[in-house]
């Protein structure tokens, strides 16, 4: 195997070099940019990302990965979850629950590694089964922020994998009042069933208000082979409210709530291995509130740029059941938890010459609440709680400074230091006690403008993750007299996180390459004490590295070629084997043209490597290779604009899996072949 994987890093490395001597070739060929003609360059901006510096900025003058998905993005690929949507950035895969709510995995960091907000407020929920990306739908998306890695100091525990901010469609202020709207209606065959959504704006000079809404109704999904992935629906809707008004230019404050309402949504596989065995999984109904308000500053001919206060209140309500046993005692499971979150964010922007601070305060409060019933095959009902009522306080204060020391060279210093305190209410199994972990994030970067449209990025950074509530008091029952315990006493993961960067942003050919090395002290994960009970664990130390490329040519007037790879090896030292839950190699290419007459069209092919390299008792996994192809038609009627989309995903209807899919022993197939459409009316 080390021959194997010494082979495969020595091709990838001639690949990479053999990628940047063309791109170094393309951005050199004047014609190449001539030929690509005002029309491509005209829509192309610099891309940007607020959630790693907290300000926006460059994303090719950012030390560390990021990654950037948008709402043009979204409707033009129609994804069932923000996840597909998300695994079109190199470096992020899907791990696939269910379609609904499939989980990711950055970098083969994922769940409770990865710190995940929606408009900046922390969803805290429990990841042993899916849920927390279903809670948002796609269409109510504006745009998707994803930092790969621990590449910024405004977050805290759970940021050694990366952040997701999904940042949610909201209202604009004009200068003369109008309305604005937008409907859209639409549905797939596989999972077959249809998707509305629909928003309505107004906005004058000192107001606006926005409201948006939706429900989609999904059936099972089929496989390649024409075979059901049984227990694959879903059902769903949301709602949104949001207000702003502008008290003076620079002094504004914003309020919005939303609600989303999941129903009987299937997880096939039955999901991951802290679940009983031969049973469904199904989370009868998972809900989310949200609360936000904030009120921002921009003063004028001030240092500080800018100050926002933000407060919000979260509810996430997941009711599952678990049931069609094969074997065992019980007829069904029903464990409900409600997670509860209170939080606050301050933050400020400051200019002071070369300088250029944000600091601030964050901190929230996380209370979980749960129990389970249980209906035994003799027909006793019994009520217990596999995890204790918990709460979980986490204050922090953080600073980031970008430095432009000299002419082209920019120096990023970050750091945050926590106070995470955690209480439980005692339980048949567990005690009642608390813990205090006083922990730190830091970072040091570098962004070097070599030349013209041409730098270089550096970051070395530290950060943690404290265990979670089901990782410290956890006590489940995994079937056949098999239980997985927590363990109170688990120490922080700690994380040790290194990149490069080589980008170059021109108008027609834009190129980045990213190297990286991820080390996790006190590595998390299931031990195995004895043929009837797992135990929770700090097992040692895990490595990941890896290396990505991603590229875009508009070559001719209208024309685009794009594509991206990505290669990660990540190894459990304490077991001197793979770690699991990193993807094999893997990427995407494609070429897209668009039409002045309205009329666009892609075809791409999305594929991975065979994976051989896995832990000891996980399968190996073949290659796959799948095409996707959709087309689009933009178009004024009656002082409308009407777009009308319509795509096939999987065209050649190929059966194959998932490696990074969390179902249990079982080879968990993708669905086959799946044609959508989507007519969208804005105004």
């Amino acid at each position: 195997m080390g021959r194997q994987d010494g082979g495969t890093r020595l091709g990838i490395g001639a690949a990479l070099a053999v990628l940047w001597a063309l791109t170094a070739l393309v951005a050199a060929w004047p014609a190449a940019a001539q030929e690509a003609g005002p029309q491509a360059r005209a829509v192309r901006m610099p891309e940007m990302t607020v959630s790693a510096r907290g300000y926006g900025a460059k994303a090719s003058q950012t030390p560390g990965g990021v990654g950037v998905v948008t709402a043009r993005e979204i409707e033009e690929t129609a994804p069932v979850s923000v996840t597909d949507a998300m695994e079109r950035i190199p470096g992020v895969s899907t791990s696939t629950d269910s379609p609904w709510g499939g989980e990711i995995v950055i970098r083969g960091m994922s769940r409770d590694s990865v710190v995940f907000l929606i408009d900046g407020c922390r969803v805290n929920v429990t990841t042993d089964i899916n849920g927390r990306f279903g809670l948002i739908n796609p269409e109510d998306v504006e745009r998707i922020e994803v930092l790969k890695g621990p590449v910024s100091a405004l977050y805290g525990s759970g940021s050694t994998g990366g952040v997701v901010n999904i940042i949610t469609k909201k209202g604009k202020f004009f200068d003369d009042a109008a309305w604005s709207g937008e409907l859209a209606l639409g549905g797939s065959t596989n999972p077959g069933g249809p998707d509305t959504y629909g928003n309505l704006s107004y906005g004058g000079k000192s107001a606006w208000v926005f409201a948006s809404g939706g429900w989609r109704d999904h059936g099972d999904s089929f496989d390649g082979h024409g075979s059901e992935i049984r227990n694959s629906q879903f059902e769903d809707g949301f709602g949104k409210a949001a207000a702003a008004y502008k008290w003076s230019e620079g002094s504004v404050t914003e309020m919005q709530y939303q609600k989303v309402v999941g129903s009987e949504i299937g997880v096939p596989g039955t999901g991951s291995a802290p679940l009983p065995t031969n049973a469904d999984v199904t989370l009868e109904e998972n809900t989310r509130q949200l609360f936000q308000a904030k009120h921002s500053l921009r003063p004028e001919g001030s240092v500080l740029k800018e100050s926002e206060l933000m407060a919000y209140w979260q509810l996430i309500e997941r009711n599952q059941r678990i049931d069609n046993f094969t074997s065992g005692a019980n007829r069904w499971l029903k464990p409900n938890a409600d997670h509860e979150t209170l939080g606050g964010n301050w933050k400020n922007v400051l200019e002071l010459g070369p300088h250029t601070l944000v600091a601030g305060f964050d901190a929230w409060n996380w209370h979980m609440t749960s129990n389970r019933r249980r209906l035994q095959n003799n027909g006793v009902l019994v009520t217990d709680s596999p995890t204790p009522n918990t709460e979980q306080l986490s204050l922090g204060v953080y600073a980031e400074d970008d430095w432009t020391f000299v002419p082209d060279w920019t120096l990023n210093l970050g750091g945050r230091a926590d106070s995470v305190r955690i209480e439980n209410d005692a339980t048949a199994t567990v005690a009642s006690g608390s813990r205090r972990d006083t922990n730190w994030n830091a970072h040091a970067g570098l962004t070097w403008d070599v030349a013209d449209k041409w730098s270089m990025t550096g970051l070395a950074a530290s950060s943690y993750r404290s265990p979670n509530i089901l990782e410290l008091f956890k006590n489940i029952s995994l079937g056949g007299g098999v239980t997985e315990k927590g363990d109170p006493n688990l120490k922080s993961e700690r994380s040790l996180y290194f990149e490069y960067g080589l980008h170059y942003e021109g108008e027609a050919f834009r190129a980045n390459t990213a190297v990286y090395l991820n080390t996790i002290d006190d590595y998390i994960q299931s031990s195995r004490v004895s043929n009837s009970l797992y135990v929770m664990d700090n097992v040692g130390r895990a490595r990941i590295r890896g290396l990505e490329q991603d590229l875009e040519w508009d070559f001719y007037e209208g024309f685009t070629a794009y594509g991206n790879v990505a290669y990660a090896r990540g190894t459990n030292d304490s077991k001197n084997e793979p770690l699991r839950f990193v993807a094999p190699l893997n990427g995407l290419a494609g070429l897209r043209q668009r039409m002045e007459s309205g009329f666009w069209w892609a075809f791409e092919g999305q594929w991975a490597a065979s994976m051989d390299n896995t832990p000891s008792g996980v399968a190996h996994s073949d290659a796959w290779l799948v095409l996707n192809a959709r087309a689009g038609y933009g178009f004024t009627l009656g002082g409308l604009r009407n777009e009308i989309v319509a795509g096939v995903d999987n065209i050649l209807d190929k059966a194959y899996h998932n490696y990074l899919a969390t179902s249990r022993g079982i080879e968990l197939m993708e669905p086959g072949l799946n044609a959508y459409a989507t007519w969208r009316v804005k105004f």
